[in-house]
């Protein structure tokens, strides 16, 4: 819509204001109802805890009384703390023995022995009424009670007559379990626990109150099998994590039945909401009773800690395993809505709050344990988990990891642990690395305020920016100006109020939008709290496409900001279209004089830092490219395709050219003869009419076939067309901008002329014609594989158009040279152009994600012959996409040659036509969305490239949908995350 000639807008425009306030005024009130709620939420929470800490003060006396009705008991005097003694006081009647008139007077020989302890699930007390003999006292009973006690664990040791074990023993006994006390099984933490409490409280008692010398052992421990099966379950999961992929391949398939048979059943070590409500309130085993408990829970917070890493989650949740094996079984896989997952968390907070508020008041841990596993064993019995357990199940059947996604605490909890160990290590990073960076710039800071010196900041999508910047530093160098040049992406913005000189080169992308290297800087530029800039001169240099609605933007917004800022324009801006080069050298020779009266040439001779020129400074580039020769011209697809994609190897032997996988090869063409021929007849010009071009005498055939572009048409020359033309329906489409537009980029300039003939003289012609410009291929090769070979994935742009009752097929300029005219063995004239802001991780383990579906897969065959060549042990996913399987998968047998060998870990195919419902690339990225955010969440790398139009914005939008799904984060939180992966520079993109 153009708002400002659309009358509908204004008619329109106070029903959207209303909907614009409604829409505010809604997020306003969920912006406070949600604080509101974490306030209510935060303060019940800490209420509960402290209302229960107070409650669950135990009162030994009372507890002893209720259950020993038949005594009168009095704490001893003899020894007052635990283990808590009390002795028969005057009056008790004890029916269960034969007591003397001395025992009923609490003088000797009964007494009741508190034993406190903490068992698998929370603490217990019991009592221990033990009577002394001639020879020694010895245990008469053993009564819980109180207890937090798992319900189930309890009650197996009641139904297996586990305390009657411990009948008639004497008090100096060892207690030791499996020698003179049997563990019962399926409760053996809880076995430990209470033979621990009575053991050790009978032994105390026994020197305190009765007067027994110590003959009992102590308890000693050593590591056994469980413990070392739980270490190597650790081991496992990091290999499976860290390891090479062909090395974790086979523990990555072991790992889950083996969380599920010993996590999950064997030791019942799973980690529950109970576990971590037990931690907050000091329900913590002793190690030796509990080994496993401090193995599972302190590597999963090490994990947290240390590596920053959620190892539970996937890896050793038990009920984890069961919802994939179900999904496996089922193979349906419903795809939850993200506005579900949001209100999913909603779901998880309360009933978790609500969980922890039962935990806190009842200081019982097994209220919480909600989660199907921890419910089987926690609250058996009950029945509750015969509620819970089947639906999670019949979720899962249904909906991957339904339960974990939609209802589990623990992976919340788990995962927010982690942001914060993230953010607290950025914020931790992002200080030092300041301070680093404050030490290494106070040299040249210094010397920015000694001197004037001259900034030149680049942003660059195809490298034609940095290009020219460079143009402008090598002038500046020759005129003895001094001059820094820095990429806007590593610029410190801190600095800008310290320049007295700013030249801005930069490109626009897409429809008006920044340079991904231009992004970090147009969003400080354009904030609330930019810095003022009084005393900054500046220009601009803004690159463009006429074909685009927003020619220039991103240069014409710059200008217009630094002016709102209070800097001073030196010198006006320029715009250059596609065909800059003459544009670009007027004004970069006309700055030169400018800054040349404003900066003192004897600074010249000081040092500045400045970045590496890479290609800039190589020996071949565009003004001199290298003549490469053509080895091959292979079809990619099947003749019946319907598009032609060719792969096209050239020879770059003797030119010394080096480039990296990610980088760009320039492509100098020729114009179709016949097609040349053909426009110069529509026109009444002759084909030898001569005419001079830089300074050069040539036929205008020539002219035409070697230096001017006749393949894209462009809104410019189809206004000056018209008006020479003066064809009516050409009059009329220049009215309609749009139109025009559209009109430009679905035609070529030779089918234009061919529809609406004229005659015009050369004189004519050639001013409203755009230079030539060489065309940019990603390259798909690597030399580290290919050594002094370039190889290119080219889709053969080419169209059938009728007019007047005739069709004619018109195919690309570079494309088509290349594919179709071009003789094996000729030469064409390449150069390389680095493509810096895509290259692989430097470091060699990280895993990469690959988005390319056709020709955009071009640079991931160079990645991953570059990652198999010097044997990089990170995880690649490639999702590639085109039309038909049978037809047009490009590159099969390479790819299967790599899954197979490893270098490529796995591979999602999308191709849209060979079922009813077309797929695309970012469909297959929301079906394998659990798997895509675990890789985020491991630190892969993103790289996207092809369309921009619609692929690139489509695969945008699947990312932060998955992110937000599986991440369980709201759409702004989400959008916040994907920000962060462009910021890290861990997404990257190549789209044209």
């Amino acid at each position: 819509m153009n708002w400002l000639t659309d009358d509908s807008y204004y008619l329109n425009y106070p029903s959207l204001m209303n909907k614009q306030t409604t829409y505010f005024m809604k997020k306003n009130l969920g912006l406070h109802l949600e604080k509101l709620w974490l306030l209510f939420a935060w303060s019940t929470l800490i209420l509960a805890f402290i209302i229960g800490h107070i409650a669950a003060k135990p009162d030994y006396l009372t507890m002893a009384k209720t259950h020993f009705a038949n005594f009168n008991l009095v704490p001893s005097k003899d020894y007052t703390s635990l283990p808590v003694v009390f002795v028969p006081g005057e009056g008790s009647k004890n029916s269960q023995s034969n007591t003397s008139a001395a025992h009923a007077r609490g003088n000797a020989g009964e007494a009741v022995v508190i034993a406190a302890g903490t068992g698998y699930g929370g603490p217990f007390v019991l009592g221990v009424r033990a009577q002394k003999g001639e020879n020694s006292a010895r245990i008469k009973e053993v009564v819980v009670l109180s207890h937090k006690e798992t319900p189930a664990y309890l009650q197996k040791l009641i139904n297996n007559n586990f305390f009657r074990q411990f009948i008639n023993k004497s008090v100096t006994d060892d207690f030791l379990l499996e020698e003179d006390v049997d563990g019962i099984s399926g409760a053996t933490v809880s076995s430990k626990g209470f033979t621990k409490a009575i053991a050790e409280a009978l032994h105390k008692g026994a020197q305190s109150h009765l007067g027994y010398e110590k003959t009992w052992k102590e308890v000693e421990w050593s590591p056994g099998l469980n413990e070392a099966l739980m270490v190597a379950l650790f081991l496992m999961v990091l290999v499976v994590v860290y390891a090479p992929r062909n090395i974790a391949k086979p523990f990555k398939i072991i790992l889950p039945f083996a969380s599920l048979a010993f996590v999950g059943f064997y030791v019942n070590a799973s980690i529950s909401l109970g576990t971590l409500a037990g931690i907050v309130m000091g329900y913590v085993p002793e190690f030796r009773q509990y080994p496993i408990w401090w193995i599972i829970v302190g590597g999963v917070l090490g994990g947290i800690i240390l590596l920053g890493r959620n190892l539970y989650c996937g890896y050793l949740c038990p009920f984890s395993v069961i919802q994939d094996l179900l999904q496996k079984v089922s193979g349906i896989k419903l795809a939850l809505r993200p506005g579900m997952a949001r209100n999913a968390r909603r779901v998880i907070y309360g009933l978790s709050w609500f969980a922890l508020i039962l935990i806190f008041l009842s200081r019982h841990p097994a209220l919480g344990s909600y989660e199907p596993f921890g419910m089987m064993f926690s609250l058996q019995g009950m029945g509750i988990q015969w509620y819970i357990l089947p639906f999670s199940l019949l979720g899962s059947f249904f909906v991957p990891q339904f339960w974990c996604r939609l209802f589990c605490p623990v992976g919340l909890y788990l995962s927010e642990a982690v942001r914060l160990q993230h953010a607290t290590v950025s914020t931790v990073g992002n200080i030092l690395v300041k301070n680093v960076t404050n030490d290494s710039s106070n040299q040249a800071e210094a010397y920015s305020k000694a001197t004037d010196t001259l900034t030149v900041l680049f942003a660059s999508q195809t490298g034609n920016s940095k290009h020219l910047a460079y143009q402008l530093k090598a002038s500046c160098d020759a005129n003895g100006l001094p001059v820094r040049i820095q990429s806007m992406a590593d610029y410190n913005t801190d600095n800008l109020q310290r320049e007295s000189h700013l030249i801005i080169v930069t490109s626009t992308y897409g429809e008006g939008e920044p340079p991904e290297s231009a992004e970090g800087f147009y969003h400080t530029l354009f904030a609330d709290d930019a810095p003022q800039l009084p005393d900054l001169s500046y220009s601009v240099l803004a690159l463009g496409d006429t074909g685009y609605r927003f020619f220039c933007k991103t240069g014409i917004d710059f200008d217009q900001r630094l002016t709102e800022l209070g800097a001073q324009r030196l010198h006006e801006r320029a715009e250059c279209d596609v065909d800059y080069d003459a544009v670009a050298d007027a004004w970069i020779t006309s700055v030169i004089k400018v800054l040349q009266h404003r900066l003192e040439a004897s600074c010249a001779n000081a040092v500045m830092p400045t970045e590496s020129t890479g290609a800039e400074q190589a020996y071949y580039n565009k003004a001199r490219p290298f003549p490469a020769r053509l080895l091959a011209n292979d079809a990619l697809a099947s003749d019946t395709c319907g598009k032609d994609f060719r792969h096209i190897v050239l020879s770059l032997e003797g030119s010394e050219i080096q480039y990296q996988p990610g980088d760009l090869l320039s492509v100098w063409f020729k114009n179709d003869e016949t097609e040349v021929a053909s426009l110069l007849a529509s026109l009444s010009i002759p084909a030898d009419t001569e005419v001079e071009v830089d300074g050069s005498i040539k036929t205008i055939e020539r002219a035409l076939i070697e230096n001017y572009e006749l393949t894209q048409c462009h809104p410019g020359f189809i206004e000056k067309y018209a008006a020479l033309s003066q064809q009516a329906e050409l009059l009329d489409l220049v009215v309609d901008s749009d139109g025009m537009r559209d009109y430009a980029r679905r035609h070529q300039i030779f089918e234009l002329v061919r529809q609406y003939p004229t005659w015009l003289t050369a004189e004519q012609l050639l001013p409203v014609l755009r230079r030539l410009t060489p065309r940019k291929y990603s390259i798909s090769s690597s030399q580290s594989e290919v050594g002094e070979e370039v190889h290119l994935t080219i889709a053969v742009v080419e169209y059938e158009s009728i007019h007047g009752g005739e069709g004619h097929r018109y195919v690309g300029g570079a494309s088509g040279y290349l594919c179709q005219r071009l003789a094996l063995d000729a030469e064409v004239k390449v150069f390389v152009e680095e493509n810096e802001h895509f290259r692989l991780p430097e470091n060699s383990d990280a895993s990469v994600i690959m988005v390319g579906p056709g020709t955009g897969v071009a640079p991931f065959r160079a990645f991953i012959q570059q990652r198999s060549a010097q044997n990089h042990a990170g995880k690649s996913w490639l999702f590639f996409g085109n039309r038909n399987e049978g037809l047009d998968y490009l590159y099969r047998d390479e790819w299967k040659q790599h899954l197979q060998s490893g270098a490529l870990t796995r591979m999602d195919l999308a191709f849209s036509r060979d079922q009813q419902q077309k797929i695309y690339v970012q469909h297959r990225i929301e079906q394998q969305g659990a798997e895509f955010y675990a890789w985020l969440e491991q630190g892969a790398f993103i790289y996207i490239c092809g369309d921009v139009t619609h692929m690139a914005v489509d695969v945008e939008r699947a990312i932060v949908q998955v992110i937000e799904l599986h991440g369980e984060f709201s759409l702004d939180e989400a959008q916040q995350y994907f920000e962060r992966l462009k910021h890290e520079k861990r997404l990257l993109k190549d789209v044209y």
